[in-house]
């Protein structure tokens, strides 16, 4: 896990705020399409809840005043492995010049959600962030070439097909979990280390195995009426080349991960502001130091 310096944030001044997210304990919860950003007064997930995202959710970003976390909660946004190639249709026997298929290439993995959490946090058991790229499908294997027997007459093998290559291994998503520590009784670092986070890139596919190439055969006489008997010598057929194997392919790249902790800010004052001015310069000062976060995200 990847820790940074403190940073003096503070968190998003909400004044409309009336949204709270309850998932109970042991449930399996599914984030639609409609939930990639929440703004949340406050957010509790109970032990053994197990988090998940529907096709098509790219990312979770979660603003929460107070935030509950339970044990052994899970946020898995892991993306799935491309699929493999197919494999390449071998030749029959005898089909003279006919060479085996190439196999197809794998498909890339996905991409893992990036997940963004901003809470004040009030406790917090464990919890699992996962954003593991998906890996690459294997290349199909190349098919064979066509054989050729002493009775096929013909001259040459078919060649064996080349492998396909392997998919993309998928990048991982990035992870940030920023946090206030609002917790009275543990310290913000204790509680974080208890965050376990994969966002490691997938795996690159391997490449298709080649086709071998068709079975030429000896010579051989035939049963043949000819101007010196009934038998006739027919020459043998050369073997055919195998095919080349398919590429492996690269892995994908990890996600960028920030853990870390916001510290509000005292304020310079001298006078008492209204509560509308207060709010705006808090608002200006969270659009600074957010920009100063994207900047280390970026690197």
């Amino acid at each position: 896990m990847k820790y940074l310096a403190s940073l003096a944030l503070a968190l998003v001044p909400l004044t409309s705020m009336a949204t709270d997210l309850t998932i109970p304990a042991g449930q399996a919860y599914l984030v639609g399409l409609d939930q990639q950003e929440l703004i949340l007064d406050t957010l509790r997930i109970g032990d053994d809840a197990h988090i998940s995202f529907a096709p098509g959710v790219g990312g979770w970003r979660v603003h929460a005043r107070q935030a509950y976390i339970g044990k052994n909660v899970v946020v898995d946004g892991r993306a799935q492995s491309g699929a493999n190639g197919a494999v390449g249709i071998s030749a029959p026997v005898c089909d003279e010049f006919v060479d085996g298929q190439a196999g197809e290439s794998g498909e890339a993995g996905g991409d893992g959600v990036e997940i963004r959490f901003q809470l004040g946090l009030e406790s917090l058991g464990s919890l699992q962030l996962l954003s593991a790229g998906g890996d690459g499908g294997q290349g199909g294997a190349g098919g064979d070439g066509a054989d050729m027997k002493s009775k096929c007459g013909a001259e040459v093998a078919g060649e064996g097909g080349n492998g396909g290559d392997g998919g993309e291994g998928g990048r991982g998503g990035d992870i940030t979990f920023l946090y206030q520590n609002l917790s009275k009784t543990e310290s913000g670092d204790s509680m974080v280390s208890r965050i376990s986070i994969n966002a490691d890139g997938g795996a690159g596919g391997e490449g298709g195995d080649a086709g071998s190439g068709g079975a030429g055969s000896g010579g051989a006489y035939v049963t043949q009426k000819t101007l010196v008997g009934n038998r006739k010598w027919v020459a043998g057929a050369q073997g055919g080349l195998a095919g080349s194997p398919g590429v492996t392919a690269s892995a994908g790249k990890p996600g960028r991960i920030l853990v870390d902790q916001l510290i509000l800010a005292a304020p310079k004052a001298t006078h008492s502001p209204s509560g509308d001015a207060k709010i705006k310069d808090l608002q200006l000062q969270l659009e600074r130091l957010r920009k100063r976060v994207e900047a280390l995200e970026a690197r």
